[in-house]
């Protein structure tokens, strides 16, 4: 009969070494990306409408 070889499990040390720009990458990715999202939302302002216009809030 065949015999198969075991299986590894996990990443042997040069799939990981090879791995590791692709993460540094990644992530650097991820930080630009997250960051100027969080940049644009803290940047948001509401609409400046004039006092008594139909978009100014209703006071209670």
């Amino acid at each position: 009969m065949d015999q198969e070889a075991p299986k590894k499990k996990g990443f042997s040390r040069r799939t990981f070494l090879k791995g590791i720009p692709i993460g540094i990458l990644g992530a650097a990715a991820m930080s630009i990306v997250g960051s100027k999202m969080i940049s644009s939302a803290s940047k948001r302002r509401l609409p400046a409408s004039k006092k008594g216009s139909m978009f100014s809030p209703r006071d209670a």
